[in-house]
């Protein structure tokens, strides 16, 4: 019988402030600590702090805490370097030095995944770690026109709330998009579509600078005039997505989109508004480490789930017989396509399939395979892994950016006859709770 799905009402009333003694730091880099023996997660909370907190969320199994005071302060905090700490949402953890976040990520992780596989044997890997500043080669920033103020707010969610924070400046941000920050506001509230603008991403590649404008209704030519004069001025190309599968360039004359991967062996496009790693540097030394932990040979066919644009598919041909890389997204699967003839890889081939459905009937999936590299989305690839095992390869490369699904995920590879033998923690969001990490499968 079908049954009629209804949410679960959700309490966000804010309670009055309680005191409680933080006693670490979860998977998501937010503080746990307990009242009458339940848990309490806070943002902003560290290890030994006693902090005063209101609940905001109740639940069967614990509650949801937003910080008010810290009344004892850990000695391992900080000052935060950014001057938007206080009310913008993101880069909660910079009140710790970098190092101890990666430990404290680091410990979540491996703790975690070692309580869900019953191993005492798995072999932890050193850290994939980042420069802790300028790291972040896109952003996506959003727009608001205040209508009670009259005025255009442009930046990032605030904590805990749908509101923005205007902001000037952002130190994770690789500097030539800091710069760009306040022209773009300055430019914004020229534009007579200034109430119509969705959100800004921001790219900065090796192809150079580009503007991503989502834009609800056609531009006028005075507005597409001060768009092109702003990209010649900063030298940068402009997009507008009118709508979220169409992408249009404004700046015909600038480069197509692309960026260099392992050292500059490969060049990858990509249509801006798709994925791309956001750290170039870390993402040179995680696809090193798959590939290490792949332990690749000529003979050797290779899967690769969730393959995007051949972030990973393309290094990985190179060292074995061939590589299928299959996507969801049919313009990652031409993108992918486009990708390998323009590297001069002619072992991969790439197909679209739903990898929540049943695959192993399609025509790809039929061939032998000897390993799997997958990298799914936060949600993590339950559905996948439900059918992956039917292929029977030796190794699987998991890499993950949710260490819950990564946890989720690994107790079912097990019940399929695997083994989790090695795991990696990958640092791409210093200053944030975001964990990457890499995980090795092998069948026993």
């Amino acid at each position: 019988m079908a049954q009629i799905f209804k949410a679960k009402k959700v309490h966000k009333t804010p309670s009055k402030a309680v005191e409680i003694t933080i006693e670490k730091l979860d998977h998501q880099g937010l503080g746990l600590g307990r009242l009458d023996g339940k848990a309490v997660f806070v943002a902003g909370g560290l290890p030994g702090e006693r902090v005063s907190v209101n609940i905001i969320e109740q639940k069967k199994q614990y509650a949801k805490a937003i910080l008010r005071k810290v009344i004892t302060p850990s000695e391992q905090r900080i000052e935060p370097a950014c001057p938007h700490y206080a009310t913008c949402g993101g880069c909660s953890l910079q009140t710790l030095d970098s190092h101890v976040q990666a430990d404290y990520k680091q410990t979540a992780l491996f703790s975690l995944l070692q309580n869900f596989s019953k191993n005492d044997d798995i072999e932890f890997a050193e850290p994939i770690l980042s420069q802790p500043w300028q790291y972040r080669r896109t952003a996506r920033l959003s727009v608001m026109f205040d209508r009670k103020a009259k005025q255009l707010v442009f930046g990032f969610r605030e904590r805990n709330s749908k509101s923005l924070v205007a902001i000037n400046q952002c130190p994770v941000l690789v500097p030539a998009l800091s710069a760009l920050i306040q022209p773009l506001r300055q430019l914004l509230a020229t534009l007579s579509v200034r109430r119509d603008l969705g959100h800004i991403e921001l790219f900065a590649v090796d192809s150079g600078i580009i503007c991503l404008f989502r834009i609800l209704k056609p531009l006028k030519d005075k507005d597409q005039a001060l768009l092109q004069a702003f990209a010649g001025e900063h030298q940068l190309s402009i997009y507008l997505q009118p709508e979220p599968e169409s992408i249009l360039q404004l700046t015909p004359d600038t480069p197509a989109a692309w960026y260099q991967l392992a050292d500059g062996e490969f060049k990858l496009s990509f249509t801006p508004g798709n994925f791309i790693q956001v750290n170039p540097v870390v993402n040179n030394q995680m696809v090193a480490q798959a590939l290490d932990w792949l332990d690749l040979s000529p003979e050797d066919k290779v899967l690769d789930l969730f393959c995007g644009g051949g972030n990973f598919s393309l290094p990985v041909a190179r060292l074995c017989h061939s590589v299928v890389g299959v996507e969801g997204v049919d313009e990652m699967v031409r993108q992918a396509q486009v990708n390998a003839m323009a590297n001069n890889v002619d072992n991969a081939e790439f197909y679209q399939a739903d990898l929540s459905a049943d695959f192993s009937k399609l025509s790809w999936a039929k061939n032998r395979f000897d390993k799997v590299l997958l990298d799914p989305a936060r949600a993590g690839a339950a559905e996948t892994v439900q059918y992956l095992h039917k292929l029977k390869v030796n190794k699987i490369v998991y890499v993950s950016c949710n260490p819950a699904t990564l946890a989720r995920d690994s107790k079912l590879l097990m019940e399929k006859h695997y083994k989790l033998t090695r795991l990696g923690m990958i640092d791409m969001f210093p200053q944030t709770g975001h964990v990457e990490s890499m995980a090795l499968f092998e069948r026993v």
